[in-house]
């Protein structure tokens, strides 16, 4: 998979969660995920996972879930400042890059017999950010047009969700304690 910041990152950012409030626990790679589903249902599976986390700094957090499609969800401070516009040097390696109002929207086109493309999302929070990628199905062009598993505007949904930040709220942690999907089942 190509990288933009030496990770392959499909950010894909959901608007909305009326009514959903922050919280003040630190947030865990199972609460992401158990956010995630509670979005998304569950997915097939959740794992925790690292590479998009370290775009942040020392606090960076993230889970990598199976919904027909690679999506992960991180959150943190301290995000390489290109990402927050499509007019940084990282955007430039990009096939689309559109500042909407919900947040920064990347993609990477199919290459292939290599790389069927990713998208990315990214919501700035504060003094944290969010930051969601997709990849799977082929991305052949602005991702909002294509019928992907998991839509551009599911993924600013997860995104805006008061409790997807770097804290959360213990239920959200205890919830991510009991989900059965967590796991990779291939090994």
């Amino acid at each position: 998979m190509r990288t933009v910041l030496g990770i392959g990152l499909v950010a894909v950012l959901l608007t909305g969660c009326q009514g959903e409030e922050a919280g003040d626990v630190p947030t865990t790679p199972r609460a992401l995920a158990w956010l995630a589903a509670d979005h998304l249902g569950d997915p097939s599976r959740a794992v925790s996972e690292r590479d998009a986390a370290e775009e942040f700094g020392s606090d960076g957090i993230g889970t990598d879930l199976g919904y027909g499609q690679q999506v992960v969800l991180a959150v943190g401070s301290d995000l390489r400042e290109p990402l927050y516009d499509c007019d940084g040097a990282d955007t430039e390696r990009m096939d689309g890059c559109e500042e909407t109002e919900d947040g920064v929207l990347m993609w990477e086109d199919l290459v292939p017999e290599e790389d069927p493309g990713v998208v990315y999302v990214v919501v700035p929070k504060g003094d944290s950010a969010v930051l969601l990628f997709g990849s799977g199905p082929d991305i052949t062009g602005d991702p909002r047009d294509l019928d992907l598993p998991v839509s551009v505007a599911e993924m600013f949904e997860i995104a805006h969700d008061p409790r997807v930040d770097v804290t959360t709220t213990q239920e959200a942690v205890d919830g991510g304690r009991d989900i059965d999907f967590w796991g990779d089942p291939d090994r």
